[in-house]
């Protein structure tokens, strides 16, 4: 994969990288050892392909920030497409050396030759490229915008459920959230564009996940923003960033989500702020 660098190959790594820093094929799990580089492409959901003209939805495509590269497989190409940022190039590796690994992820075996297929060309902001007379367009995928739910985030985006999956929930607090009989409603504001909401908010979806089944009465909603929050609730509600996540009871805030601490152990900040509100109800009924 050592390609040469000219000013049109520069112009096409600016889009890929760009995008970086932020189920057509099924390739066994092979037991052969991955290549000590094309390795750790991760499922991601940062991307929408069409072929011909027409959206491929089935469409697996993984994306490596390390070298970096996307890895795009589908069965209306002829073979998996490895693009190289750095190079602008386009390149096919036998789908029998993808290496899918339990945890989501794939390598390339060590033994995997790609073929070069030239370059990819970025139009529109979107990396185009043909390959065997079918013309395929990388689009970056729009925001994932308004009210949610916790199902529509692990649809757009399988880091999602992936971040998710590694999270394990301070179980005290996580039984007395199990508890809660009040009406409460946590109203999470958040980009489907940003690294820190993807790092975070799992984490509470999470939470909910482990609520369902319990007596709990709480209620999780998701609200996408676009970026640059332009949307006119961003200034009514004070917001400074994302993700915050607003706590109300019988609609009104009792309390947010908004440092690290909180967004790192959600069920502790959500179970204190709770406890606060029950103090102050308390309080107020002597």
């Amino acid at each position: 994969m050592k390609h040469e660098t000219t000013p049109t190959r520069r112009r096409a790594a600016t889009f890929l990288l760009s995008v970086l820093a932020t189920v057509g094929l099924v390739a066994p799990l092979l037991a052969q050892p991955s290549d000590a580089l094309l390795r750790n492409f991760m499922r991601s959901g940062d991307y929408l392909l069409e072929v011909d003209g027409k959206a491929v939805p089935n469409a697996e495509i993984y994306q490596n920030n390390s070298i970096p590269a996307v890895l795009i497989l589908t069965s209306s190409l002829s073979a998996p497409v490895l693009l190289n940022p750095r190079a602008g190039t386009v390149e096919t590796v036998p789908i029998m050396k993808v290496l899918k690994k339990a945890d989501g992820s794939a390598d390339l075996s060590a033994d995997a030759a790609t073929q070069p297929q030239g370059e990819f060309q970025v139009v529109e902001g979107n990396a185009a490229f043909t390959l065997q007379g079918r013309k395929a367009v990388l689009k970056v995928r729009p925001s994932l915008l308004g009210l949610r739910r916790s199902a529509d985030l692990k649809a757009y985006s399988p880091d999602y459920q992936r971040v998710a999956n590694t999270y394990t929930p301070n179980a005290q607090a996580l039984a007395t959230l199990k508890k809660e009989t009040r009406p409460v409603t946590v109203r999470t504001y958040f980009g489907s564009w940003c690294p820190h909401c993807r790092e975070h908010v799992p984490l509470l979806m999470k939470v909910e996940d482990q609520l369902k089944g319990s007596p709990s009465k709480i209620k999780f909603e998701y609200m996408g923003l676009e970026k640059g929050l332009r949307e006119p609730v961003v200034k009514q509600l004070g917001l400074k960033g994302v993700p915050t996540g607003i706590v109300l009871y019988n609609g009104k805030e009792i309390g947010r989500l908004n440092s690290d601490a909180d967004w790192n152990a959600p069920e502790a900040a959500l179970t204190r702020i709770l406890a606060a509100a029950g103090k102050s109800a308390s309080k107020g009924k002597k």
